[in-house]
């Protein structure tokens, strides 16, 4: 299991470097959105994958069930906000 989970750090690092480009780079709210999204999976698979490398087995499991729960609660909130901007601005381009 310890190539699973040095390719899991890996593949997380890469991840969460593409989340944070689109962060950067993006005007989009929506695009912001998937961006953020990006990054708080990548930062799931890191905890697993590390949790892999030391052996750990229901730890992360339960961290990784609530921050998905935290996420889903994130996405309701963040398209809300989405739907008000929209109605206020008539775009979805952050300014």
């Amino acid at each position: 299991m310890m190539i699973l989970g040095e390719f899991g750090i890996s593949l997380s690092i890469i991840l969460i470097g593409i989340g944070i480009y689109g962060l950067l780079n993006s005007r989009n709210i929506i695009r912001i959105l998937l961006s953020s999204e990006i990054i708080l999976n990548a930062s799931i698979l890191f905890i697993f994958s590390i949790s892999d490398l030391i052996g750990l087995t229901y730890q992360p499991v339960i961290f990784s069930v609530f921050a998905i729960g935290m996420a889903l609660i994130e996405v309701v909130v963040a398209f809300a906000s989405i739907i008000l901007y929209y109605r206020n601005n008539g775009s979805l381009e952050v300014k």
